[in-house]
């Protein structure tokens, strides 16, 4: 058993979602992932490690390492998988799973649906590329517009900001306004003429390529590449977060419950071989708040994957202040645990050393956590602190089950959902 499933395994209980044979492929797909982690280059070479990393990607699709079936185990079984791959480096964060790509598999049109279907499967990435210098990710200011071709095609101009696999990518979901000054996304290709790179080098994070990504009428068909329909974007972008932030969180998780398992195993080490005469309260104190933190968040992020997969309501919500805390208790931890083990955890090689500023990265990647934390509170004001309701007629599905229900739980369950009211 790796120390990832050692952390997962009191959950069991908690994923009903997931059976033997579905926890059976969780852990072969973290021994499998443990036994490559061994190759990867240095991470000052970062050239060299984003190959790897990519490659990595496409071994793991080859060896058949997928969610099993229905959405919600599916859901499940990604975050778990995910806080696996962080438990060995962040930088592991699109290890497995369709990631960004998950837009057009949900809301493309069948035949974009059916080609990226095939690439994704073969572990190609796909990037995102909503961002811009004026707002961030706040996609309602964005200036990035699309004017009337020949033919009915549309041609695309802006500047994105911040598009993380930015190289590696094979196309990314883009952001902007149509001709009508709709908010709409659409799927372009990598290798497009029309795109130009600008490399940045971030602090923390640095696994993937990162950096600015400029469209000079980039040719888009309206009639095949739109992600969801014109005017559709915002739609597509809020939905996607809320099934790809807990993911975000989980990976996070992942990387500070592999840092507590090396603190707390090189502290035991030096007790064992006489260095260290015995472990002071205030560190046991930080191994036993830090680990019960982990994994509540990690609860509290599939909890988020599951309101997601089943169309919940409060998925977006939880999505939102799920990532912000997760990634918060992860930083803090890290933060916390690192002085236990004295200046060996400050050295620039350290794994501790990169966990921390990787975590910090994390802190203002997809979405800058303050401002999800914030934007969480305005919507908990605007619904009077509850949930918000469906609509009349509105249903959601247990799709693990196959089974609907109006009140947002599989029929027969009476145990309420995390988050739910």
């Amino acid at each position: 058993m790796t120390a990832a499933v050692a952390w997962l395994e009191p959950m069991h209980s908690s994923v009903p979602e997931l059976d033997r044979d579905a926890w059976d492929t969780l852990q072969r797909f973290s021994e499998d992932l443990a036994g490559r982690v061994a190759t990867a280059p240095p991470v000052g070479d970062q050239s060299a490690r984003s190959r790897w990393l990519l490659a990595l990607r496409r071994y793991l699709a080859e060896r058949g390492h997928r969610p099993p079936a229905g959405p919600v185990a599916g859901a499940v079984w990604q975050t778990l998988a995910q806080f696996c791959a962080g438990s060995h480096d962040l930088d592991l964060r699109d290890a497995t799973g369709p990631g960004h790509g998950a837009m057009v598999l949900t809301d493309a049109s069948e035949p974009s649906v059916q080609t990226w279907r095939a690439r994704l499967g073969r572990g190609e990435l796909m990037g995102i590329a909503a961002s811009e210098r004026h707002g961030g990710s706040r996609i309602q200011e964005l200036t990035t517009r699309a004017r009337l071709h020949r033919g009915g095609r549309w041609l695309v101009s802006g500047e994105k900001c911040w598009v993380s696999r930015l190289v590696e990518s094979a196309g990314f979901v883009v952001f902007f306004r149509d001709p009508d000054s709709r908010i709409t996304a659409a799927v372009v290709d990598a290798a497009d003429r029309g795109l130009e790179r600008e490399m940045i080098e971030p602090f923390g994070l640095g696994g993937w390529s990162w950096g600015v990504l400029r469209l000079h009428d980039v040719p888009v068909d309206p009639a095949a590449d739109l992600v969801g329909p014109a005017g559709a974007g915002l739609d597509v972008f809020r939905r996607h977060f809320a099934r790809f932030r807990p993911l975000v969180a989980a990976t996070a998780l992942g990387t500070a419950a592999g840092v507590h398992t090396y603190v707390t195993d090189t502290l035991a080490a030096r007790q064992k071989v006489g260095v260290l005469p015995r472990v002071r309260d205030n560190a046991l104190i930080s191994l036993g708040r830090t680990h019960a933190e982990i994994t509540a968040a990690l609860l509290a992020a599939t909890a988020a994957s599951r309101l997601s997969a089943l169309g919940h309501p409060h998925a977006d919500l939880a999505a939102r202040v799920g990532k912000a805390a997760g990634v918060d208790t992860a930083h803090r931890a890290v933060t916390e645990l690192a002085p236990l083990l004295g200046a060996c955890g400050f050295q620039q090689a350290s794994p501790i050393a990169k966990a921390r500023a990787d975590l910090t990265g994390l802190l203002y990647a997809d979405g800058v956590h303050d401002s999800l934390y914030r934007s969480g509170g305005i919507s908990l004001i605007r619904s009077g602190g509850t949930p918000a309701r469906p609509r009349d007629g509105h249903q959601w599905a247990d799709a693990g089950r196959g089974h609907l229900t109006s009140g947002g739980l599989p029929r027969g369950q009476t145990t309420r959902l995390p988050f739910s009211r």
